[in-house]
């Protein structure tokens, strides 16, 4: 069968081993070292020979092997031909091969030669500048030795075998010139003679000089071509076999009769008593609030703190701040941006974005500046407001079938779109005209005390919008979408629909802030609605959904619209100048992508 699928004779699969390890120096020696998933490990590896690193999945081998690699934090010794080395000199030093090729080493978007020669373009540059003709020779080169089949070097390395795929991430790591080669289970999805070619490759590399060490989960392929194998059990290394006791009966044996009992702190914590059970454990506040900071609501609790503090600091220098006039004002100005960016949500949700949003309401204000006008009859208005829906909704729906069914990016649709409502709204109004009818105007700002009715319009329709991406088929559709597009298919979403639906609820609610800014400035200008672009991205930025999809809170949204506004309105108040506005945006921005970021990644440690 071997020789059918590969097309000849395998008389072994695995090349001859190093045999005269006695005279061998030492090339890398691990001392103590401990990680996260690993404790304590120790390992030597001669030049010429060929290390494994054994043990069930999960049992500290890989993280090991990162750490080896310097990706991940570690105590301990790591001396490589009699060199202490740490941190960015082991990235330097070693080639890491991933046990994931196409999440963590390929370059799908690059070519067979991009990929293979990206970690060696110092090597082929000079001043600075890469000389194609010596990148093209040495992957040439590398390439050839490796037996990589490809029909040329420029060929789309996702149009690769899975075999020829990891060839090539091997040949990245042979151009680099490392010291050391860390594998993580090299022949993982790769057919059974590529398998040879690897083992051969992987055998040469050793034999010039460059020790290798190499994770499997496979015992029988650790047997046939490593001289050592190093067994982890529990983050613990357990056992170590070298010469004729490197057998798949003993690797197994090994992890099979491991007692080692995980230890992930240093000795003198495993002193205290043990906790109790979780279903009488109080939990600790620290816990509850590192929990809630990880949550969905957490940008908002930030937003309201920063929003108080903000406000008292304005009061406090200006008591004007709070006057009624001035909260009636920055209301209705929050109100315009809170619609417009409660769609930019719906939109980012599914890990699109709209560009158009901005453009589209300066369009409706134009539209509305040629009917709803004093003079018109009530009818005339009614039918004005229509056609503005209706241009919001095909402008909607015009970005999702571009992006869904036309191929197009989310920024290129709606980028494209962005330009060409732009265009349409200067060539109806080159110039400011057409005055918006005072008695629209004044029913559109209509207020409850000091509170504009809209604003109370827009709260309730955050608050529904977030219930329902809650508790409703079309929120967690929502959220499916775009943290997993395939996953949430399989799971019976209709994705597509989503999508679309997601730009058109997006148009709509754009819609509603145009009438708000239309109210606001009286006239048709169709260059007013620009700045809700950038200003809405801002608002849910701040509010913490994230820009990949998934996840993200209309509260937050709301909440961090106003707080732009609020920064807008307070450095009047301030008596700061119109630059500040810009310098504090971008502050905030930078701020809570850094908090919301760091806090999302943190994993909770092992118990």
């Amino acid at each position: 069968m071997l020789r059918l699928i590969v097309g000849r004779e395998l008389a072994s699969a695995f090349p001859e081993k190093y045999t005269d390890l006695a005279d061998a120096k030492v090339a890398l020696e691990v001392e103590g070292l401990s990680g996260e998933g690993f404790h304590d490990a120790r390992l030597v590896a001669h030049h010429g020979e060929i290390v494994g690193l054994a043990g069930i999945v999960g049992n500290g081998q890989s993280e090991f092997l990162r750490a080896l690699a310097g990706l991940r934090p570690s105590t301990g010794r790591i001396v490589l031909d009699g060199v202490p080395l740490r941190g960015r000199d082991l990235v330097r030093s070693t080639a890491y091969m991933p046990a994931d090729r196409h999440r963590e080493s390929l370059l799908p978007a690059m070519s067979v030669r991009e990929n293979a020669a990206v970690s060696a373009l110092p090597s082929f540059a000079g001043g600075g500048v890469v000389s194609g003709e010596r990148e093209r020779v040495g992957v040439d080169a590398e390439l050839a030795k490796l037996s990589v089949k490809t029909a040329s070097r420029e060929t789309n390395v996702m149009a690769l075998s899975g075999g020829n795929q990891q060839k090539v991430v091997m040949a990245r790591a042979l151009l680099a010139a490392p010291r050391l080669l860390l594998a993580d289970e090299p022949t993982q999805g790769v057919d059974v003679g590529a398998r040879s070619e690897i083992y051969t490759i992987m055998r040469d590399i050793a034999a010039s000089g460059v020790p290798v060490v190499v994770v499997s989960s496979d015992a029988k392929e650790l047997e046939g071509f490593c001289d050592r194998v190093v067994v982890f059990s529990r983050g613990h290394v357990v056992a170590e076999l070298t010469g004729e006791d490197v057998t798949e009966e003993k690797i197994t044996g090994s992890v099979v009769n491991a007692t080692t009992l995980r230890s992930d702190a240093p000795a003198a914590k495993k002193a205290v008593p043990p906790k109790p059970a979780p279903s009488t454990r109080r939990v600790p506040m620290a816990e509850r609030l590192r929990d809630l900071a990880k949550g969905d609501y957490a940008p908002s609790i930030v937003l309201a703190l920063v929003i108080l503090a903000l406000g008292g600091y304005t009061f406090a220098h200006n008591v004007r701040f709070l006057a009624p006039f001035n909260v009636t004002s920055l209301l209705t100005l929050l109100t315009a941006l809170a619609f417009i960016s409660l769609g930019q949500t719906i939109v980012i949700m599914t890990g699109g974005i709209d560009l158009s949003v901005g453009p589209l309401a300066g369009l409706l204000v134009v539209i509305a500046s040629f009917f709803v006008t004093d003079g018109h009859s009530p009818l005339l208005v009614a039918l004005a407001f229509v056609i503005m829906l209706v241009v919001a909704a095909g402008s909607g729906v015009l970005n999702g079938v571009l992006i869904r069914f036309g191929g197009f990016t989310a920024v290129a649709a709606t980028l494209t779109l962005y330009i060409g409502l732009q265009g349409v709204s200067l060539l109806l109004r080159p110039f400011q005209g057409g005055f918006i009818s005072t008695s629209v105007t004044d029913a559109i700002t209509a207020t409850v005390g000091f509170v504009p009715v809209a604003f109370l319009v827009a709260v309730v329709v955050a608050v529904g919008l977030e219930l329902a991406l809650r508790f409703t088929a079309w929120g967690r559709g929502l959220r499916a979408a775009g943290s997993n597009e395939g996953s949430a298919r399989r799971l019976g979403v209709k994705v597509n629909r989503v999508h679309v639906l997601a730009y058109l609820g997006c148009a709509v609610l754009t819609f509603c802030g145009a009438l708000l800014l239309m109210a606001q400035i009286g006239v048709g200008d169709p260059t007013q609605g620009v700045s809700y672009t950038l200003s809405s991205i801002t608002a849910v930025v701040l509010g913490g959904a994230s820009l990949a999809g998934g996840r993200g809170s209309f509260i937050g949204t709301l909440l961090g619209a106003a707080l732009i506004q609020e920064v807008l309105n307070a450095t009047t108040f301030l008596n700061l100048s119109q630059s500040w506005q810009y310098f504090f945006q971008g502050i905030l921005i930078l701020v809570a992508a850094a908090i919301y970021t760091r806090v999302r990644r943190r994993t909770p440690a092992l118990v």
